[in-house]
């Protein structure tokens, strides 16, 4: 399987957080970030805006865990829920 090819996770859990990307390159900008245990992933919700995804901002700083498509580096979340703290 390419990386460009979708892969359908469920259930992946990171941090996540605001920061740059694509520094240097004509699409840099601010994107929101997961951390997981598979990687760093651009955050975005499958069916929403491609960039400035004022409803990804309740999740920035929590842990969550995530269901959907992992694109390259993007994961197109179709469902995040926040994990509670122990």
């Amino acid at each position: 399987m390419s990386s460009g090819e979708p892969r359908r996770i469920d259930g992946l859990e990171g941090s996540v957080a605001r920061g740059r990307f694509g520094t240097g390159s004509k699409s840099e900008r601010e994107a929101m970030w997961i951390d997981t245990a598979e990687g760093r992933f651009v955050l975005r919700r499958k069916g929403g805006p491609a960039y400035d995804d004022r409803s990804l901002d309740r999740y920035e700083g929590k842990r969550v865990r995530c269901s959907g498509f992992i694109v390259d580096y993007s994961l197109l979340a179709e469902r995040i829920d926040i994990v509670p703290e122990p």
